[in-house]
């Protein structure tokens, strides 16, 4: 079974690492980010070209008022 982990701030620095690692040790990514979707789609095309899955989502926890 595969893994698929959901990380946060993954279009740059301390999560771009986490994301990268996760993917070496043949874990699928969500590449999680608030803003810069390029740098988020650079992070999916490195994820990707380990053999993993990943996809890039846009989430800014600031903006959501209210929860279901």
């Amino acid at each position: 079974m595969t893994k698929v982990a959901l990380v946060t701030g993954a279009n740059r620095g301390l999560g771009r690492n986490t994301a990268l690692s996760i993917a070496r040790q043949g874990g699928d990514v969500i590449v999680a980010y608030r803003g810069n979707e390029a740098q988020a789609q650079d992070v999916v095309s490195e994820v990707r070209a380990l053999g993993r899955k990943a996809a890039a989502l846009q989430l800014d926890m600031a903006r959501l008022h209210t929860l279901p």
